[in-house]
């Protein structure tokens, strides 16, 4: 093999590695609990059933066009349109008296106790930005909650209440290691999760 035919097959083999990369960047995936990652076409609801709802198992469809499911526990993430999914086992500890409200706001992350969920990445930091997403029994809307989570932590705060916005009272009780934030939260000068989100992770040290 002469060196120019040693070249043109480098550059070759770059430009393979460059598309490779760029579509892999762009495409659907599932990482398999074991570590393996698998591309292709993601299906995570039945968009086309009367009710929508969450597949029992998530689908992946390769370029051959062959379909496979795979046990939402056998997967530690997917991304999906752009959007990126990660697995958590959550459960909700029974609430203690008095409390913010009725509903207790804390989901730890309990692989024994929990239910398993797939939780929506909005942004990754010193304090993550998630959702937690449901349908409704006969109800086709996707539903929403946002969930934080401190880098250390083991568990996860509500932040929001619906289209009443933050959950003010609990969040100045989280954020005791930043006073300032907590401060602005009560004052209303940040209304929005992600606004809360990039101030901690900006100016709380």
């Amino acid at each position: 093999m002469t060196k120019q035919t040693i070249i043109i097959a480098t550059l070759l083999f770059s430009q393979y590695l460059r598309l490779e990369a760029q579509y892999n960047s762009k495409s659907d995936y599932i990482v398999l609990s074991i570590g393996d990652s698998l591309y292709g076409t993601v299906a995570y609801i039945k968009e086309n059933a009367v009710n929508r709802d969450f597949y029992k198992k998530v689908r992946l469809t390769n370029a051959n066009g062959k379909t496979k499911k795979y046990k939402p526990e056998s997967i530690s993430s997917f991304r999906i349109n752009g959007n990126k999914y990660q697995s958590f086992w959550l459960y909700q500890p029974p609430q203690t008296f008095p409390s913010v409200s009725l509903v207790n706001p804390r989901y730890n992350i309990d692989s024994k106790q929990g239910d398993h969920y797939f939780l929506r990445v909005i942004s990754i930091g010193r304090l993550s930005h998630y959702q937690l997403e449901w349908f409704d029994q006969g109800d086709s809307q996707l539903w929403s909650m946002a969930l934080l989570k401190k880098a250390n932590d083991q568990y996860f705060i509500r932040a929001d209440q619906g289209i009443i916005g933050l959950k003010k009272k609990l969040l100045q009780r989280y954020f005791t290691d930043c006073l300032e934030l907590a401060k602005k939260i009560k004052n209303s000068e940040l209304k929005k999760v992600w606004q809360v989100v990039e101030a901690y992770n900006h100016n709380c040290h």
